[in-house]
């Protein structure tokens, strides 16, 4: 009811949402404001706002759906006489072109292990592993945090992406000052270790003149598409976006930046679980040619 109200802040789109009649939900309200001796919604412009204790009944409301939904299907998936539920997580620079070939061969072979993946812990895995929202998560660059095992897939160079028709699309490679010199597409601004910062930027003391944070790999894409910046990114995570045209690719510096993936889980994770089985079947899929 809560979630409903907040979500369309009208009595009556809510009932509707949850089915029940505009009269009987206004009760639910009144009884619920009744049981917590406080108001949970002001109304403003006609609409209904959560009110500080309704924002904090709201939060609880979303945990509690959250958990209940994945208990549910758990359960279906149970039923169906699947016995074990891996949830993977990935990290912001990361891109799922390989899963589905990879999960067919992986399910397949093992028939009561299911896979789910879990969108929303992109920039920051290490606490969603802690806390078990996920089992298993893909990153780059370097690990630093305690408390993991790594299995290392692959080594990835990162590259230079332009836009089509820049004026270094055509160069053997580009120097620190010339990627520099560009408007930066980023994810975000916190450096992620062993990646594109701590290699170039820290490393000759630059930073580009400009940086635009645009949140997740398609916007940066984007971004870069349309003439807005450059960006640098690892190639497996390029890959797709590659095919649709209107990106060039240049190496950086003459050396190259590199990059390893690694698959991070728990480091008490028993060595014979199915997430330990998921992970050791990533490790042995080559998924860099995928």
């Amino acid at each position: 009811m809560i979630l409903a109200i907040a979500t369309s802040g009208s009595v009556s789109e809510a009932a509707g949402l949850i089915g029940l009649t505009q009269s009987a939900l206004s009760h639910r309200i009144r009884e619920a404001e009744r049981l917590l001796n406080t108001e949970l919604f002001y109304r403003r412009h006609k609409k209904l706002i959560p009110t500080s204790a309704g924002k904090r009944l709201l939060q609880s409301a979303r945990v509690v759906l959250g958990e209940l939904e994945r208990a549910e299907n758990d359960i279906n998936k149970l039923s169906v006489g699947i016995e074990h539920v891996v949830r993977i997580g990935n990290e912001a620079y990361g891109s799922y072109h390989w899963l589905p070939p990879f999960l067919t061969g992986f399910m397949g072979a093992h028939p009561s292990i299911s896979v789910e993946i879990i969108p929303d812990v992109s920039m920051d895995p290490y606490t969603a592993l802690r806390n078990g929202s996920i089992d298993l998560s893909i990153v780059s660059g370097t690990v630093v945090q305690t408390g993991f095992r790594t299995l290392k897939l692959f080594r990835d160079e990162m590259v230079a992406v332009l836009p089509e028709g820049h004026s270094g699309a055509d160069k053997d490679w580009l120097s620190p000052e010339e990627i520099a010199d560009n408007t930066y597409i980023t994810y975000h601004t916190n450096p992620g270790p062993g990646r594109e910062y701590e290699q170039l930027f820290s490393h000759y003391q630059l930073l580009p003149r400009r940086v635009i944070r645009a949140g997740v790999t398609e916007a940066v894409v984007e971004f870069v598409r349309a003439g807005a910046g450059i960006t640098i990114m690892p190639t497996w995570a390029l890959k797709p976006y590659l095919r649709h045209g209107g990106l060039s690719t240049v190496k950086v510096t003459k050396a190259g930046l590199y990059l390893d993936w690694q698959v991070v889980l728990r480091k008490d994770e028993r060595l014979d679980s199915p997430i330990t089985m998921l992970a050791k079947a990533l490790k042995q899929a080559d998924l860099k040619h995928f």
